[in-house]
């Protein structure tokens, strides 16, 4: 968001309004001079009226659904933008505004993959219920819209054939390539197994329970000093539980560099969830040798065996990292890849060009999106 914040305020104006969560004196001073306006509405809640009422899969806040409906109301926007949608229930009925829609994982993969797989934290009637109403709200409760954002082509694909009519657009998850320095040290003294991302975010969850349970004790027999760092903001209870001799349950962290240059591999078991994972980028960035499944992949233009590892199984990725860790020249080699890989494909400086003549062909004479 921030980098896609910059891009926009480079080229048009644009105000942003957002929900006033943890970080928002963080977020206003990062954004100061790239929006024309910011406003941070503290949220009400929902009451227990609003949630016996709910019959879709999003709960709207009054407060911040007041909040855009004046502002909507009040100005003369060429456009808004609408992040996840989550957003979509905060557009007013009669509001006449072309709406660009940016989707973070286009569909219902993700769910239909934890269900599957027998995983997440509800039962798996309350899966299914949650599959219904996002499924009812995915046909019949979208807004027209002007354009679909997509993160890769699979989500495109998906788009497509789900709504032949809709423009959407690919517009890369990226990388900023020049903060994060490239490992060049890659002898594993001692060996360290990383991986990254929000762990209350359920197939993270999913995917650090298999790493610990399923991967992390074989690996250790051989490799008695090996450590499993399991980096990554609002631990559920489940992963802080995994927490033992030899793995390592961080929390939040300031900086996520000093977890990247110590790690010898960044391995990402997933299999659940959908969309493509900036955390894979941000390891391809820092250098590192990459081992992951299929989904984990999903929608990142890499070959498996040139820029990293993709294994089907919890077994396969067991031999992968062995062969990894017992070959320093094969971990340089995918570290090499794996970089060039997010110079090339990945960086934000690439990826977010789509956007200025989507908005430019929209909005002139206009120039302002909210």
């Amino acid at each position: 968001m921030l980098h896609l914040l910059r891009f926009l305020g480079r080229h048009f104006q644009v105000d942003l309004i957002a929900p006033a969560l943890d970080g928002v004196e963080e977020a206003q001073r990062l954004l100061k001079g790239v929006c024309a306006e910011m406003e941070f509405v503290p949220m009400e809640g929902p009451g227990l009226l609003d949630r016996l009422a709910q019959v879709g899969p999003y709960v709207k806040d009054h407060a911040l659904a007041a909040a855009i409906r004046e502002r909507l109301a009040n100005r003369d926007y060429g456009a808004v933008q609408l992040e996840k949608p989550a957003m979509i229930p905060y557009v007013p009925a009669a509001a006449r505004i072309p709406l660009i829609l940016d989707i973070w994982a286009y569909g219902l993969a993700g769910p239909l993959r934890a269900l599957r797989n027998g995983t997440g934290g509800v039962s798996r009637p309350r899966q299914l219920i949650r599959l219904v109403k996002f499924g009812l709200f995915d046909k019949f409760c979208w807004p027209e819209t002007h354009c679909v954002i997509v993160v890769s082509d699979d989500d495109r694909v998906r788009c497509e054939r789900a709504r032949p009519m809709q423009r959407v657009l690919v517009v890369p998850n990226g990388v900023d390539c020049q903060t994060i320095a490239p490992k060049t040290d890659h002898r594993a003294t001692p060996p360290v197994l990383l991986f990254t991302g929000d762990m209350g975010f359920e197939p993270n969850v999913d995917a650090a329970i298999v790493l610990a349970t399923d991967v992390f004790p074989i690996i250790r027999r051989e490799y008695p000093d090996l450590e499993l760092r399991l980096v990554g903001r609002n631990p559920d209870p489940r992963v802080r539980k995994l927490a033992r001799e030899g793995i390592v349950v961080t929390g939040a962290v300031p900086d996520m560099g000093p977890h990247l240059q110590a790690a010898s591999i960044y391995v990402a078991p997933h299999f659940t969830g959908a969309g493509t994972r900036t955390k894979l980028l941000e390891a391809m960035a820092a250098g590192l040798p990459i081992i992951t499944t299929p989904i984990g992949i999903e929608g990142i233009k890499a070959q498996a065996g040139r820029d990293l590892l993709v294994e089907d199984t919890a077994g396969d990725m067991i031999e992968s990292i062995h062969t990894l860790l017992a070959s320093q020249t094969d971990r340089e080699r995918f570290g090499r890849a794996a970089r060039r890989l997010a110079e090339i494909k990945y960086d934000w400086s690439r990826c977010l060009w789509p956007l200025e003549p989507l908005y430019r062909d929209l909005l002139s004479p206009k120039a302002a999106a909210c």
